[in-house]
């Protein structure tokens, strides 16, 4: 009878829980709502906090240290959300490419309004950093309806490498689940779903990263990334937004260039491939980039071609990139400036 009486506690405090977790989500769907929890992501980046649809996000009105973050979780200074009939808005949807290293002059997106700001345009431009550190297609697919209700006019989109290094998930890892759990994130509470991943934690239950040589990349298509890349560009038109993909420059050297020693120090390896096997990584980098040009063409959106923009980069990699993936202050240099060059040639600035 104890043993029973056990069962039915647990069940209906399981049951409570799982039905206020389907109440605060429905009402904050009904209502467009999105929260913002105090409790950090990251201890190294603390302006990084859960987020119920996202994941994560920016800390709206952090400011520390060359990182500051607007009323609305974008970096950079604050704006006004209604936009400026007579202004083009351009934003740009990205990773820790996109929001940049510390300085909040650093990161492409401020410079490329910077290299707007010299030519010689008809109209008035904005630029908006929606990067978030971390985040791969998954997060910017489940942040893309509050990122509409901006109304941006462009939308420049920079995503890939985080998709590239954990593998192609389906759910990041996870993420359907702990991205919109009130419970597990609300007030740092051990509540039932935080118990219950701390349980699969302890037991190993968790998925591990797929061992060094068991990613068989002569038959990988990354289908995932594409998939969502595809719901990311599609919603963006239906909303009349005219969509811009980009290419992923990188570190990992190009056309049978030679790294320097420094660049070798600098690169980064996925957990699925043996340090310093630079020919997987540059066929890993290859696939996706190929994968975004077909998404381009399939798409019949425009495409950016950043990595044509580094072609010296062999001898000057080490300048241009932090690591194998994060463009230095002078990368991104190159980078604003491919983009305002781009997207003038192709007549979306005038």
């Amino acid at each position: 009878m104890k043993r029973y009486n056990f069962i039915s506690a647990a069940g209906a405090t399981l049951g409570a829980l799982a039905g206020a977790e389907w109440y605060l989500r429905q009402r904050d769907h009904a209502n467009n709502r999105d929260r913002w929890f105090h409790e950090g992501y990251d201890g190294s980046h603390p302006y990084n906090v859960f987020h119920n649809r996202s994941g994560w996000e920016l800390m709206p009105g952090y400011n520390v240290a060359g990182i500051r973050i607007n009323q609305y979780g974008f970096r950079g200074d604050d704006i006004s959300k209604r936009k400026d009939p007579n202004v083009v808005r351009i934003m740009c949807l990205g990773d820790s490419c996109t929001f940049g290293t510390a300085g909040d002059e650093s990161p492409y997106p401020y410079q490329l309004k910077q290299c707007l700001d010299t030519m010689d345009l008809e109209g008035d431009y904005q630029t908006i950093n929606a990067g978030v550190e971390g985040h791969a297609t998954i997060n910017a697919l489940l942040r893309l309806p509050r990122l509409l209700t901006f109304h941006p006019d462009v939308l420049i989109i920079y995503l890939g490498w985080n998709d590239m290094w954990i593998g192609n998930p389906k759910h990041y890892p996870d993420m359907r689940r702990k991205t919109q759990s009130y419970w597990h994130y609300g007030n740092g509470a051990q509540t039932g779903l935080r118990l219950i991943d701390s349980a699969k934690d302890g037991l190993g239950l968790d998925a591990p990263p797929p061992p060094i040589g068991s990613f068989d990349i002569d038959v990988f298509i990354p289908t995932n990334f594409e998939f969502n890349m595809e719901r990311i560009i599609r919603t963006a038109r239906k909303a009349g937004v005219q969509v811009v993909l980009t290419t992923l420059p990188t570190l990992i050297p190009q056309h049978n260039g030679q790294p320097s020693l420094l660049c070798l120090e600098k690169l980064h390896y996925p957990a699925f491939f043996a340090q310093g096997d630079l020919e997987r990584i540059k066929e890993l980098h290859e696939i996706y980039d190929t994968s975004i040009r077909q998404l381009a063409m399939r798409e019949d959106v425009e495409l950016i071609d950043l990595n044509a923009a580094f072609s010296d980069q062999d001898t000057k990699g080490d300048t241009y990139f932090s690591n194998t993936w994060l463009p230095s202050v002078e990368g991104n240099q190159i980078i604003a400036r491919a983009l305002a060059d781009g997207l003038y040639e192709r007549e979306i600035v005038r």
